[in-house]
């Protein structure tokens, strides 16, 4: 493994580099980092996997601490990753506020992506009537609670939201503070920034990008499939499922990473016979 940091507008970026073969960056969800993708050592054999400590979080400082979040600043960081590893168009595969920066990044720099998995991306504004609500809902009041009583309020949005887990590993109290803090920044700074963002549809049908929107078989029934739903209805696509539910990738990463092979490698074939 090989890691680097690259410097952008506003922050300094983590990142790790591992495999070869094509470029596949995996852009982490709310709270996580570059080692929040128990699946890279599964892939690397097969692909050349980016992960990376999004702005705001552990590794990647902010110039400014309170600068408000935005999702283009996180597409935009994409960007410039991608254009420092390679100039060939990559792989993309982004999980949970991950999937939303996926988005935006195919949205605004549709060259630099082949195909883009988006698993149960939070994107309320791509729900109608009383899901959109529910949608709204979720996230203020995890904001809400989260001011009022702290971790709870994450432990029950997750019961809400259908997340099941593992046990988690013991861990130094070092990476442990690095988490809490980037569970700060997910809900005091990134949940606002979700509930105001409306994905360019119009530009995403029109770009080149293969959009997969991608939902776990245990989320069926809850909210976060009905994400990867209606991303699949706004595109004109399918949902294709994986193991698990909204991690999945960390409850089954062998059948995960398999999963998303094979999803790649469908595309691959379909356009080499094109």
């Amino acid at each position: 493994m090989k890691n680097g940091v690259l410097e952008v507008p506003g922050a300094t970026l983590y990142y790790e580099v591992r495999g070869s073969g094509p470029v596949l960056p995996m852009i982490h969800g709310g709270n996580g980092d570059a080692e929040s993708y128990p699946i890279t050592d599964r892939l690397s054999d097969r692909y050349t996997v980016v992960t990376y400590d999004r702005r705001g979080h552990s590794r990647s400082r902010l110039e400014n601490p309170n600068e408000k979040y935005q999702v283009s600043a996180h597409g935009d960081d994409a960007s410039r990753l991608l254009s420092a590893l390679t100039d060939e168009p990559a792989y993309v595969f982004g999980c949970s506020s991950g999937a939303v920066i996926g988005l935006d990044l195919a949205i605004r720099h549709p060259e630099q992506i082949r195909m883009l998995v988006a698993h149960e991306p939070p994107i309320p504004q791509l729900l109608t009537g009383s899901d959109r609500a529910k949608g709204f809902g979720s996230l203020e009041n995890l904001e809400k609670q989260y001011k009022r009583i702290g971790l709870q309020a994450l432990e029950a949005f997750a019961k809400a939201m259908g997340i099941t887990s593992t046990a988690q590993p013991e861990r130094p109290a070092s990476r442990i503070e690095q988490l809490r803090a980037n569970i700060d920044y997910f809900i005091l700074s990134e949940v606002p920034g979700l509930r105001e963002y409306s994905p360019d549809i119009g530009r995403l049908k029109a770009s080149s990008v293969t959009v997969v929107p991608a939902g776990g078989i245990d989320s069926k029934g809850w909210l976060p499939y009905e994400y990867a739903e209606a991303l699949a209805g706004h595109s004109e696509s399918k949902v294709v499922d994986f193991p698990g539910n909204h991690v999945g990738c960390t409850l089954y990463p062998e059948e995960f990473a398999e999963r998303l092979d094979m999803v790649f490698r469908r595309f691959n074939n379909k356009n080499t016979k094109g």
